[in-house]
Parts: C-alpha cells; structure tokens; sequence
C-alpha cells in the first residue's frame, strides 16, 4: 500500500517537474516475473522507474542502508523496507550471491526486480563491465532480463533550490530470454570455473543490449575500481 500510494503521489509530481521521456514502453512485460538490467549514470534511475512503469519493482540495496543505528538511517530503512527493497551484501562472490535469496522470492511470486549491473554509478558515462548478479537471478529463476537504457539521470544543481532533473529518459529493449540449454549450463556446471565462465557470458550479453540501447562506450573494467 505504502509503495501504491508514493507513487500515485510521485508520477504526477515527476511529469511536472521534469519532463522524463519513456520509450520502448511496448518492451515491457505484463505480468512477471522479469529483471530490469539499467546502466547506471545517476540517483535517479530508481525513482524513474518506479513512476514510469506499471509493475511494482523491487530493488537490492545496499546492506548498510538498513543497519546503521542513528534515527534518520532507520527512519530510511523504513521507507526502504515499505518500498520492497531488500538489502544487498556488495562485496562480490558467494556472499553477494547467498544475499541474493530475498530476490529470488519475488521472481518466484512472479514480481520485478531492478537491477544495476555495473553496481556503482559510472565515474565518467561510459558503460562498465556488469557483475554477474544479474545473470545468476536470470539463470537461476529463468526470468527474462529487459535491458534499460538510461540517460539525463544524474541529479544536478542549478538556478533552482533543490536538486533537479531535465528531461530524463528510459528506454526499454526487448525482453531477453536466454536458452534453457545455457541455463542447464549453469545449473549442472561440474565447476565453479565453469559456471562463472556461464555467468561471465551472460552477464556480457546483457551489457551488449544495454549498450545497444545507449550508444556508451563499453570498459572492460569494472566501475568502482575506476572511480578510485
């Protein structure tokens, strides 16, 4: 209710304010379960896409937003845990993937979730090599991956008091479905080696259909390192 009733207030608050343009709205599935994979430019892909879509969408978010102590943090974690947000360990491996149960609830209960491949913002708007999350949530649940194209998503601040966007777009790409013989690849992998090599693959062609989209340069490195 809390989520329904912040985003009747928000989509016409956002439609005034800032203009967004959706595009490829076609692409987007009617019923889940479904993984939206985004590039990642700024704060305000999240907001944008919770407004401009009809599905509720259900993001990882990272774990320290819900444990810090101060009234303020559980105040937003809060607002996170109302939203149907669900936190994320980010340090990589196995326990990124073990932190990944939660969401594989909501695909199983036929939901959305959104997800940002690069993990963090890109440093200078080229497109980053994507963690394997968002294959390991497609292979495993077999849920389709659309590709998002975000651009005019960083919040700026000009002449006006508070942080603005203009103009702000998403672009929807054609659902992708990856092979049931890829995804038996990963399931039955004899090695963990060989199940990365699947995920590697997979994680690239999400990538690829994201850059398709944007028209970003692809670095075959991986954001945080090159934001240091």
């Amino acid at each position: 209710m809390f989520y329904a009733v912040l985003r009747f207030l928000a989509r016409p608050l956002c439609y005034f304010l800032f203009w967004p343009i959706r595009r490829g709205v076609e692409n987007v599935p009617a019923v889940g379960p479904g993984i939206f994979a985004m590039n990642h430019l700024g704060t305000g892909e999240s907001f944008l896409l919770m407004v401009l879509v009809r599905p509720q969408i259900t993001y990882p978010a990272k774990k320290e937003l819900f444990s810090r102590a101060t009234w303020l943090h559980r105040l937003g974690a809060w607002i996170l845990t109302n939203l149907h947000q669900v936190p994320l360990d980010r340090a990589g491996g196995s326990t990124s993937a073990d932190a990944l149960g939660s969401v594989y609830d909501v695909l199983a209960a036929g939901g959305f979730v959104g997800i940002f491949p690069e993990g963090h913002r890109s440093p200078d708007g080229r497109l980053y090599k994507g963690r394997t999350g968002v294959a390991r949530l497609a292979l495993t649940s077999g849920a389709p991956v659309i590709p998002v194209g975000c651009f005019r998503t960083r919040f700026t601040r000009g002449w006006l008091p508070f942080p603005w966007l203009y103009r702000p777009e998403l672009r929807f790409g054609a659902p992708l479905h990856f092979p049931e013989a890829t995804r038996q690849a990963f399931l039955t992998a004899p090695t963990r080696e060989a199940a990365g090599e699947v995920l590697r693959e997979t994680t690239d062609a999400v990538m690829a259909a994201i850059a398709a989209i944007t028209g970003q340069e692809m670095v075959d490195e991986y954001s945080y390192r090159a934001g240091r």
